[in-house]
């Protein structure tokens, strides 16, 4: 790809020697995963955590872990017996409009996901039962996800890039994995681009410092120009810019639930976007990762990126889990546990017009009760018995979806 040889050659002389610019980042990632090893081996906790009722206290600790790691685990955001009702509820929205008689092939995002070594995921295409809208519009997940976009600078001497404070809801799909299955791992891979990561003009600037030289300088929570990057089309590829993604866990899983897993470094992309560059990668290659697919982080040329990945702790039902997009991260291939392990994608998805372009969009799915716009366009739930509507959406609903303005 004749564009790609360009770029590359453009980005290796942003540095004064790009060999040695690599080293200076695979130094870091070094230490970096010496500390991982050392406190998994120590049975210490890694990925930062915080119970739901302490984020309005003094969280400086806190954060200046979680601005490290990349991700964060924020515990009892709703209460336990609540969360096995929704998850009840969803179980018979489920078997009540016979969506496994309906699912036919997904089409969209199994290509998304093709080229990574587990490449088959089974989530469900649902998008409107009661059980999700309740957690992605309740005043907890506003409150948690208010605390996350305001660990980003969202402010800079150009533009303000989002509103911390204001939501608009990225509708997700949900995960429901029975014991034994074999057919959801997905191997370590970033979203929120892949190929764009090197080519796009906003990403080159938020990656500037990577690549010239000054990684000690770069801030994976700077949003400046995150909110102008622009994705190649492909089924199953984010057009929002989250500052998280993240899940809601609605029954208990753990290590070998089939669970997710992540390389807990919020600085892990700077290695793969100058591994891309030394001169072991063909000139019309990016160590994998192909246009309109996941990113792909692989053993060829990662191995020493993935040897920091680690699955994440058990959680409980009213857990959720959060990671920054360029956090890399992975499904366990087998779920060897005795129950099933099922979960609620939210994201957070701050108010920018980058957000609110694509909400728009979104929001005249919702009222047909049709697949959002990012998803392929299976509508499964067009005519499904108890679907959520307008009707039944609060105050906050209706604004974090784009019916009504935010004031």
């Amino acid at each position: 790809m004749d564009k790609i040889i360009q770029v590359k050659e453009i980005l290796r002389k942003k540095s004064k020697n790009y060999n040695n610019n690599f080293q200076n980042i695979e130094d870091f990632i070094k230490k970096e995963i010496y500390e991982i090893k050392k406190l998994k081996q120590n049975s210490e906790n890694i990925i930062p955590e915080i119970s739901f009722d302490k984020l309005s206290n003094d969280t400086h600790s806190i954060v200046k872990l979680i601005k490290k790691r990349g991700c964060v685990i924020i515990r009892d955001v709703f209460d336990d017996n609540r969360v096995l009702e929704l998850d009840k509820s969803l179980e018979n929205y489920i078997i009540q409009n016979n969506y496994y008689e309906h699912q036919k092939k997904k089409v969209g995002l199994d290509n998304y996901f093709s080229d990574l070594k587990s490449g088959k995921p089974q989530i469900y295409g649902l998008y409107w039962s009661n059980s999700q809208s309740e957690i992605r519009h309740s005043e907890e997940m506003q409150t948690v996800k208010a605390f996350l976009n305001n660990l980003w600078i969202y402010e800079n001497d150009e533009y303000k890039v989002f509103d911390p404070n204001r939501e608009l809801c990225y509708a997700d799909r949900v995960r429901r994995r029975e014991p034994g299955d074999n057919s959801l791992g997905l191997s370590p891979h970033c979203d929120a681009g892949s190929v764009e990561r090197w080519t796009d003009p906003s990403y080159q600037i938020i990656y500037n410092n990577i690549f010239s030289d000054n990684f000690n300088n770069y801030d994976p929570f700077n949003a400046k120009y995150r909110d102008r990057t622009i994705e190649f089309e492909s089924p199953a590829v984010a057009h929002v810019f989250r500052t998280f993604q993240g899940w809601t866990a609605l029954t208990e899983q753990g290590p070998k639930d089939g669970t997710l897993q992540l390389i807990p470094i919020a600085k892990a992309m700077a290695y793969v976007l100058t591994r891309a560059l030394l001169d072991d990668v063909p000139e019309n290659e990016l160590c994998g990762s192909k246009v309109g697919k996941a990113l792909s982080v692989n053993e060829t040329y990662h191995s020493l990126l993935l040897e920091g990945l680690i699955s994440i702790p058990k959680m409980y039902p009213g857990d959720t889990i959060w990671w920054h997009p360029d956090v890399i991260h992975a499904v366990e291939d087998i779920h060897l546990g005795k129950n099933y392990s099922n979960v609620i994608y939210v994201g957070s998805t701050p108010y920018c017009k980058k957000n609110l372009d694509y909400i728009k969009n979104q929001s005249k799915k919702f009222l047909d009760g049709k697949s959002p716009p990012d998803f392929a366009a299976e509508d499964f739930e067009v005519n499904y018995k108890g679907r959520v509507t307008e009707k039944d959406l609060s105050l906050l609903a209706k604004k974090q979806l784009g019916l009504i303005d935010w004031n």
